[in-house]
């Protein structure tokens, strides 16, 4: 548990102390002991605890040292890190996306295709790069039969996405027809692959593993397309999510 704890940002001394209280409440000098803290150092550590809001102490005499509710300080902590991670990541992000910008190069974190190539391509980004889940939403102009090359390809690795274990959740209109492929993925129980039908003329999006999102920008004829955006975007993913998931709870 204690290079769990300094992962999430404690000292060696502060997850030493956290993993005593979290089993007992503990008086300074059995803490000490306990934790293999130098009572020297002992008094410093529990103030930096206190004044971070990891632990407290009695009002009795001696002093008892505790952590109030071990399982919403360690979710705190996850939370903490998670955010912290998220900013980190994000400023790198939009730090080599300058460099790649200024340089006229390529971005793995933002693309943008203008063909029917590219965007063959790009779309099988959602389902190659997929490690856990892909939500999908398709409007109402979708249409299953048209473009049935490319769609027999993101079709297949859609197939080949399921069977190493990701989750997909797909709205489709309410008429549209099933390709025989996702048709038989969905009549299987045992895949994770889900359909639901609502009709709605919201944007062509994929939200792949909560970060990563992809927008085609079609209208009714899918091969008058304006482009397609792949974006890695954890903020825009979970704006998106939200959405996805209000439509998924009123899909049929």
């Amino acid at each position: 548990m204690i290079s769990e704890l300094e992962q999430l940002g404690m000292s060696n001394y502060e997850s030493k102390i956290i993993s005593v209280l979290a089993v007992e409440k503990c008086e300074i000098k059995d803490l000490s002991r306990k934790a293999k803290v130098p009572f020297g150092k002992i008094y410093s550590v529990i103030k930096s605890l206190k004044e971070k809001g990891v632990v407290k102490e009695s009002e009795s005499h001696p002093k008892l040292v505790y952590i109030e509710n071990t399982s919403e300080l360690i979710g705190r902590l996850i939370d903490e890190k998670k955010k912290l991670e998220t900013v980190s990541f994000e400023r790198l992000r939009d730090f080599v996306m300058s460099i790649e910008k200024s340089e006229s190069k390529q971005s793995k974190f933002f693309e943008i295709g203008t063909t029917v190539e590219e965007n063959r391509r790009i779309q099988l980004r959602s389902f190659v790069e997929a490690e856990k889940e892909v939500l999908q939403v398709l409007s109402i102009h979708h249409k299953p039969k048209s473009n049935r090359e490319s769609k027999t390809l993101w079709e297949k690795e859609i197939e080949k996405a399921v069977k190493k274990g990701v989750s997909f959740k797909c709205i489709y209109p309410k008429h549209a027809v099933l390709p025989d492929i996702l048709a038989k993925l969905n009549k299987n129980k045992a895949n994770q692959f889900q359909v639901k039908r609502f009709d709605t003329d919201f944007v062509r999006c994929d939200i792949i593993d909560k970060k990563k999102v992809l927008i085609k920008l079609v209208h009714q004829d899918p091969l008058q397309f304006g482009g397609v955006l792949f974006i890695e975007n954890e903020r825009l993913a979970e704006n998106l999510s939200k959405i996805f998931h209000e439509f998924w709870e009123h899909a049929e």
